[in-house]
């Protein structure tokens, strides 16, 4: 009982002192102007009026070198077994954000860590530029965008395939940001149909790689067998193709060159290629141009404050 009355008292502290941080937080954020200033910086980069900017969400990422924490160490230092146990994170993969507007502050000071930044698919292909005397350049091999400092603030189009590039060495904080932009602003269909092609795309990623790891299972049986490798042959078995089979027959194998089609269209550069175009036309054309937007209206999800009568028919005055 009384380690029971202890936890809910800890319990108690630690959400006190959430919540104290979480006003000092937020003190701060009003007092720098935090939402003011970097919805314009969004509204002057994407032509998006600020009063149709709202965030999504907003939140720390953090990652850490699985060499080592600290960039200044020595390296004789010792690291003890709960350090290289850690279950750290020092990349993220490519993905796309939930919202059509994202950024990322860097908090870290740059000599806290090594490596970090945010790389673009769209960029694996450019060579960045020469510095040369003019000074440290943002944009670096693969695709990556890093700020020279802390503070310095990223700003991209969250349906932009992207990533957190690998951090080698310490830690690197960022502040992350989804800003939701009204649908005045949205060409309608623009975001349903990119989504529909890349949907097609992960299938053909996911068809070739259970045709690559079927064709390994039957190499791996033919060596066994000791019999000649020969590439296998692909036959209409599913019953989706139910009608292609009352006109030639079940168990029939493609033509070859369906075949060698079908996997040219599976192949990695080539789905690249299509998300890239993709991805080109979805950016160019979701946002209307501002002749083309409508008056902002409430949503109806938005809802709105109703009176509701708590009481359930009691007579409240009769309630001592």
């Amino acid at each position: 009982m009384l380690l029971f009355i202890i936890l809910q008292l800890l319990y108690l502290y630690i959400i006190h002192i959430l919540l104290i941080l979480h006003s000092q937080i937020s003190q701060y954020m009003e007092t720098i102007q935090f939402e003011q200033r970097i919805f314009s910086q969004l509204s002057d980069a994407y032509a998006v009026d600020v009063d149709d900017m709202s965030f999504l969400d907003l939140f720390c990422a953090s990652y850490e070198g699985k060499d080592g924490n600290d960039v200044e160490a020595e390296t004789t230092a010792i690291v003890s077994d709960e350090d290289s146990d850690r279950d750290t994170m020092d990349r993220l993969e490519f993905h796309r954000d939930g919202s059509l507007l994202s950024f990322t502050i860097l908090l870290s000071p740059k000599n806290e860590f090594e490596g970090g930044g945010t790389n673009f698919d769209a960029l694996l292909d450019v060579t960045p530029p020469v510095s040369g005397n003019v000074g440290y350049s943002i944009f670096q091999p693969m695709g990556v965008i890093q700020p020279p400092k802390a503070g310095f603030i990223v700003l991209h189009s969250g349906k932009l395939l992207h990533g957190g590039h690998t951090v080698t060495k310490g830690q690197r904080i960022v502040l992350v940001g989804f800003v939701d932009v009204h649908k005045r602003n949205l060409r309608p269909g623009a975001l349903s149909n990119a989504t529909k092609d890349w949907g097609r795309n992960d299938v053909r990623v996911y068809w070739n790689e259970r045709r690559l790891c079927l064709l390994n299972q039957q190499w791996q049986q033919q060596k066994q067998e000791q019999q000649d490798i020969v590439q296998p042959t692909w036959t209409l078995k599913n019953s989706m193709y139910k009608g292609i089979h009352s006109c030639i027959g079940p168990n029939v194998a493609l033509p070859t060159n369906i075949v060698q089609n079908i996997e040219n269209r599976a192949k990695t550069e080539r789905i690249r290629q299509r998300r890239l175009i993709t991805e080109d036309k979805l950016i160019r054309e979701i946002l209307l141009p501002r002749g083309e937007r409508g008056d902002k209206i409430a949503d109806d999800d938005e809802g709105s404050w109703i009176e509701v009568d708590m009481s359930l028919g009691w007579d409240m005055g009769k309630i001592k």
